[in-house]
C-alpha cells in the first residue's frame, strides 16, 4: 500500500513512534516551500554511530518518540532502523556484512543503550571501540582513532574514534582489523584479586610455589622488569625471526600474575605464586598471533622439555570447538603422557557454547573470568562445549581490569597496566594450581584439578559459566577431602524418546591422617534429576571412596540445568562436585527458501521474530543456495526480510523488495517459501512533475506480547521498490507502508523565444 506523510504520522503517533530519516541533513529533506514542523518541548540525544551516521532520538510526552537518522557525506546504502520495547536500533546497510560476519558488535548499533551508557555527543567527541587484530596483522591505530591501551589478552586495543566517518572508511578499506567492539572500562587491581581469590592465606602458611615450574605460553617476556628481574630459568621462542622478548605485552603481563615478586611496587603487585619457577614459551608473536603448530610445539616443550607442572596458556582459537581439533588433542595427550596441568583461558566471546581451543580440550582446566564482586565477567565465553553440550567451562578466577607488569618493551608509561579477559582470570589459577603443586608434590595434574575446582567459592552461576566456582585459595591449601571437579550428566535431545538416565562416579581423596565421615547431597536442581548412589561414605586416610551420580533427563526441566553435590564433614561443607546436564526443550525445523524477482534461489537476510513476550527478534542469513534450516521452538513466528532485487526500469534499474512471512505457526517441522516472483512494483502517483526527496520502506508486527517496527531508508539511487502481498494476520497486528516524500524539481528548464533555426539545419 502507499501511504502518504499525514497518514504515516498518524500511524506511527498511534504506535508511539514517529521516525524521520533524513539523507544529507534535515534541510535536504524538506521542501523548499515548506515551513518546519513545530517541535515538542523535549531534550533531543545524538548519538553518532561508528560508520558515520548521526541518530537523534527524542523522548515526546505519552511515551513517544522521534528518531532521526542524517546520512553522511558519501554514504549510499539504506538504512534500517528497528524498535523493540522501545529500544531503538540502527544499522545502516554498510555495516550489515560485518554484523553477518559477526566481525562488529551489534551494540555499536543500539542507539538506545549507547545513549545510556553516556555516549551522545552532547556528552563526547569520541566511541570508545576494542578493536581486535586478524591472524598475523600489524597492531595498527585506524585514522581517526587514537589508540588508549593494549588488549593484548584478546589480540586487540582499546581505541576512541573520533566521531565521524574517518575511522569506518580507515577500517573498511584497510583492513588487518578483524573485530570492532564496543568498550566499557571498569578499574581493579592486581592487590585487589589476590584480596579475592584469599592468597594470603597460602602466602601465611609459607606456600609461594617454590619448587614448582610453571611454563606460561604466550607473547614472551620482559625479563628486565622489576617484577620479573631473575624470575625466569627457561625461555624459548617458536616464532621465527623474533626473541622471546615481549613487544607486545600480554606475556609480561600474565607471567607476573603468575609469579611476578611485586619488587617495583614494593611488593603490593606480586603475582599469585612468587615463589614459583618460571618457564616462558614464546608461541605468539609481537602482534599477538601464532600459527597451531607453533603453539602445539610450545605445548610439547612445556611438558616434555621444561617438565613443568603447569602450564597456562592464555590464548585460544576464535572459533568454538568440540575438543577434538590438534591442540585440543596435544593437551589431552601431553597431560596423560607427562602429568602435567594445563591451565587454559575460556575466551572471550561472551556467548553461550562460544570456548575456543585448545581450552575446549577434556583434562585442559578451563577458564572463566569473574569481576570483583564475583559476578561473570560480560566477555566470558560460556559452555556448554560446542557440538556435543559437554560441561564447560571448568572454573572462574578474577578477570576484569587486572592490574599487573608492563612490558617496558611495549607501547605505554609505567611498570604497571590493566587488562581484562579471560586471559588475566588463567594465570590467577595457574598461580594457585602452583601453590596447592607445592604443598602435594605427588600430585597429578588431574588431581590438582580436582582439587581446584572441588574447593572453589560456590557462585550464584551456572556451570555452563562459571564451572564449579571461583578459585579459592584457603579452601585449596586447607582442604583436608577433595572430590572429582565436575559430572556431566548428558544432553538429552528432543523429543526424548530415546534418553536414558546417565551415571557417572564421583570420587572423594582424604590428604589426611585420620578417617573422614562424609554426608552427599544434591543442591541446586530439581529433586531426581541427580540422584546418588549414596548419601553416606567413609573415605580413610590417605585414601579414596567412590560413589556414583545418576542424571535424569526426564526430571529436568528443557533447558540448561546445574547444580552441586556437597560433601560435608561435622556439619560443614569440605568439597563439592559441580554437575550439569542439557535437556533440549521442544523443537521443530523452519526451512526457509528465498526467491529473487525470476523465481532464482538467492542469498538473503532474514529478521526472525518470535511473537511472544520476553524474545526479542534476531537476524539470519541465508547463503547464496537460498535454503535456511532454522530449528525453532513452538510458536507463532514472522519472517522478513528486504532483499535486493534487479528493478523494473531496465538492466541497469536497482530494486529493494519487501518480503514476509507474517505468521507461522510452528507446531511441526515445516517449509516455507518467500518468493520475490510475487513481488509488485510500489508507485506513487501524484498529479504533477515531483521527484524523490525521500523513500521509505517501513513494517510493524506486533502480537503474543512481541512489538517490531522495521524500516529501510531507501537509497536514491534505487527506482523502484516492491513488496509482496500476504494473507491477513490473526494474531496481533501487521502492516507494510511505502513513505514517499516529494518536492518540486530543484531545477526546470523552460524555453522562450522563437526557433533561430530551421529543422534543415540539423
Amino acid at each position: 500500500m502507499t501511504r502518504g506523510p499525514a497518514r504515516r504520522g498518524a500511524a506511527l503517533l498511534s504506535a508511539g513512534l514517529v521516525f524521520a530519516l533524513l539523507p544529507m541533513g534535515r534541510a535536504a529533506a524538506r521542501d523548499a516551500g515548506t515551513p518546519p514542523s513545530p517541535q515538542p518541548a523535549s531534550t533531543a540525544r545524538t548519538v553518532t554511530l561508528v560508520t558515520g551516521d548521526t541518530v537523534t532520538v527524542t523522548d515526546l510526552p505519552g511515551g513517544k518518540k522521534t528518531v532521526t537518522v542524517e546520512r553522511p557525506r558519501g554514504a549510499t546504502g539504506a538504512v534500517r532502523t528497528q524498535v523493540v520495547g522501545g529500544a531503538v536500533s540502527v544499522v545502516p546497510d554498510e555495516a550489515l556484512p560485518y554484523l553477518r560476519a559477526g566481525t562488529l558488535d551489534r551494540r555499536l548499533f543500539d542507539v538506545s543503550a549507547l545513549i545510556r551508557q553516556g555516549l551522545s555527543d552532547r556528552k563526547t567527541g569520541e566511541t570508545p571501540l576494542i578493536v581486535g587484530y586478524g591472524k598475523g596483522a600489524r597492531a595498527v591505530t585506524p585514522s581517526g582513532a587514537t589508540r588508549t591501551r593494549s588488549l593484548t589478552s584478546i589480540g586487540a586495543a582499546a581505541v576512541d574514534a573520533d566521531k565521524g566517518r574517518t575511522f569506518w572508511r580507515s577500517w573498511t578499506r584497510q583492513g588487518g582489523i578483524e573485530h570492532v567492539w564496543l568498550d566499557a572500562r571498569v578499574e581493579a587491581d592486581m592487590a585487589e584479586s589476590n584480596a579475592q581469590i584469599g592468597t594470603r592465606a597460602a602466602w601465611d602458611a609459607g606456600l609461594t610455589g617454590d619448587g614448582v615450574t610453571v611454563a606460561v605460553l604466550d607473547t614472551g617476556v620482559d625479563t628486565t622488569h622489576p617484577d620479573l628481574a631473575g624470575r625466569v630459568s627457561r625461555s624459548k621462542s617458536f616464532i621465527d625471526g623474533e626473541e622471546v622478548a615481549d613487544r607486545n605485552g600480554h606475556g609480561t603481563h600474565v607471567t607476573s600474575t603468575v609469579g611476578g615478586s611485586g619488587a617495583a611496587s614494593d611488593g603490593t603487585e606480586r603475582g599469585v605464586a612468587p615463589g614459583a619457577t618460571l618457564a616462558v614459551g614464546k608461541v605468539l608473536s609481537d602482534q599477538g598471533a601464532g600459527s597451531e603448530s607453533q603453539i602445539i610445539a610450545g605445548m610439547e616443550w612445556a611438558a616434555r622439555d621444561v617438565r613443568a607442572r603447569i602450564v597456562s596458556m592464555s590464548l585460544g582459537s576464535t572459533e568454538a570447538s568440540d575438543g577434538t581439533d590438534p591442540m585440543a588433542e596435544a593437551v589431552d595427550t601431553l597431560s596423560e603422557e607427562t602429568g602435567a596441568l594445563f591451565v587454559v583461558a575460556a575466551g572471550n566471546t561472551g556467548a553461550p557454547s562460544s570456548i575456543g581451543s585448545p581450552g575446549a580440550a577434556d583434562s585442559a582446566l578451563t577458564v572463566g573470568a569473574v569481576d570483583s564482586s564475583d559476578r561473570a565477567a560480560y566477555f566470558t565465553s560460556a559452555g556448554p562445549r560446542h557440538g556435543d553440550n559437554a560441561l564447560k567451562p571448568d572454573l572462574a578466577a578474577p578477570g576484569v581490569d587486572i592490574r599487573a607488569a608492563r612490558s617496558q618493551l611495549a607501547p605505554g608509561t609505567g611498570y604497571y597496566t590493566s587488562m581484562s579477559g579471560t586471559s588475566m582470570a588463567t594465570p590467577h589459577v595457574a598461580g594457585v594450581a602452583a601453590l596447592l603443586a607445592e604443598q602435594h608434590p605427588d600430585w597429578t595434574g588431574a588431581r590438582l584439578k580436582d582439587a581446584l575446582m572441588s574447593t572453589s567459592e560456590q557462585l550464584d552461576a551456572s556451570v555452563y559459566q562459571l564451572g564449579a566456582g571461583r578459585v579459592s585459595v584457603p579452601d585449596a591449601v586447607g582442604a583436608r577431602v577433595t572430590a572429582t571437579g565436575s559430572a556431566d550428566l548428558g544432553f538429552h535431545r528432543w523429543p526424548h524418546d530415546a534418553d536414558r538416565p546417565v551415571t557417572k562416579t564421583v570420587t572423594y581423596s582424604n590428604s589426611s591422617d585420620t578417617t573422614v565421615e562424609l554426608s552427599l547431597a544434591v543442591r541446586g536442581a530439581p529433586a531426581g534429576v541427580a540422584t546418588l548412589a549414596d548419601t553416606a561414605l567413609t573415605v580413610p586416610a590417605h585414601g579414596t571412596a567412590a560413589t556414583t551420580v545418576t542424571g535424569d533427563g526426564s526430571k529436568a526441566p528443557v533447558g540448561e540445568t546445574s547444580g552441586q553435590i556437597v560433601a560435608s564433614a561435622g556439619g560443614a561443607p569440605v568439597a563439592h562436585t559441580a554437575f550439569g546436564l542439557v535437556k533440549e526443550a521442544e523443537r521443530y525445523s523452519l526451512t526457509v527458501h528465498v526467491k529473487d524477482r525470476a523465481g532464482a534461489a538467492t542469498a538473503a537476510g532474514l529478521v526472525v521474530q518470535r511473537l511472544a513476550a520476553g524474545t526479542d527478534p534476531y537476524p539470519a542469513s541465508v547463503g547464496d543456495s537460498g535454503t535456511l534450516a532454522l530449528r525453532l521452538a513452538p510458536g507463532t513466528y514472522s519472517l522478513t526480510s528486504f532483499l535486493d532485487v534487479r528493478g523494473g526500469h531496465g538492466a541497469d534499474s536497482l530494486g529493494l523488495g519487501f518480503l514476509a512471512a507474517p505468521e507461522i505457526t510452528l507446531d511441526r517441522d515445516r517449509a516455507i517459501t518467500l518468493d520475490g516472483s510475487r513481488l509488485r512494483e510500489v508507485e506513487a502517483d501524484v498529479d504533477r512533475r515531483t521527484e524523490t526527496r525521500q523513500l521509505l520502506m517501513e513494517y510493524d508486527r506486533s502480537g503474543g506480547g512481541s512489538d517490531l517496527f522495521g524500516a529501510v531508508q531507501v537509497p536514491l539511487t534505487y527506482d523502484s521498490v516492491f513488496a509482496a502481498p500476504t494473507p491477513k494476520v490473526t494474531e496481533g497486528s501487521f502492516e507494510y507502508r511505502t513513505v514517499w516524500r516529494l518536492g518540486k524539481p530543484l531545477l526546470e528548464v523552460r524555453g522562450y523565444g522563437r526557433r533561430s533555426c530551421s529543422p534543415a539545419a540539423h
